[in-house]
């Protein structure tokens, strides 16, 4: 994206036929694959959806991070119950 805007000022100067596979190439194959199925009509449009793409893949990456972590928490939550009314019973 810098280096597009550094070379093109004008933004017209590469056309779009070029300068958009090029920059499809460049990105991950999932960011690529959404960006195909909108068919964006120039490089700016381009930029913003895979931006989106982007963004929403990172926040189901920090959601589906967070679910193993809450399960693991209940499991060692359990384990502690467990050793407590273990302990309980002893005193008895």
């Amino acid at each position: 994206m810098r280096v597009y805007r550094k070379l093109d000022l004008n933004k017209n100067q590469i056309p779009n036929g070029i300068i958009l596979p090029m920059y499809k190439q460049a990105l991950k194959l999932s960011i690529a694959r959404k960006l195909h199925e909108k068919d964006p009509d120039d490089i700016e449009q381009a930029f913003k959806i895979a931006k989106r793409v982007e963004r929403g893949e990172n926040f189901l990456k920090d959601e589906i991070e967070e679910i193993p972590k809450k399960k693991q928490d209940k499991d060692e939550i359990e384990e502690l119950t467990r050793k407590m009314e273990k302990l309980s019973i002893n005193l008895i």
